[in-house]
């Protein structure tokens, strides 16, 4: 097949059949016809992408119309806690007095535990990443299960009013 074969004019169809019973274009029309009648039929679609670098915040909910304060109670602790942070701590060694080779034994110690704190870091880093979607999953959850709360106590007061 040569270069000018495989390139196609926009207007050209783009599939092509080699088959006497079929051809291309009515293929296409046929597939064009019921894409559109399926969009049709489903409507408008309405996607909705979340906020980039959105954090949802603590649900500052009064104290009183609090669904469960266990609830509210761990969540402000998991808000409030700090990432924990990698730094390197060298405890000494006895080896690193020695006189000749102390230095070098200081230098290579050194640079494996950087090293192993570079994965460590890694790893630490997405987890923190991980617990701050999750901590904003809850806050989430926790304004729409408050929410919901409301509505039901409201609809449950609506209903003894309506007995009455």
């Amino acid at each position: 097949m040569s270069e000018t074969d495989t390139q196609q004019s926009p207007d050209s169809p783009w599939i092509i059949i080699h088959d006497e019973q079929i051809t291309s274009e009515a293929l296409v029309r046929e597939v064009e016809e019921r894409v559109t009648r399926r969009r049709a039929e489903l409507g408008a679609v309405s996607v909705v992408f979340p906020s980039f670098g959105y954090v949802s915040t603590y649900p500052d909910v009064p104290l009183e119309k609090r669904v469960s304060p266990h609830l509210y109670y761990y969540l402000e602790q998991a808000n409030i806690a700090a990432p924990p942070a990698v730094e390197p701590i060298l405890a000494p060694s006895p080896a690193t007095r020695t006189p000749v080779v102390g230095r070098f034994w200081e230098r290579i110690r050194a640079e494996m535990h950087n090293l192993v704190l570079f994965y460590v870091n890694r790893s630490v880093r997405e987890q923190n990443r991980i617990n701050g979607n999750l901590v904003s999953t809850l806050n989430e959850m926790a304004r729409v299960i408050q929410q919901q709360q409301d509505e039901i106590d409201a609809l449950r007061a609506e209903i003894r009013r309506l007995e009455r």
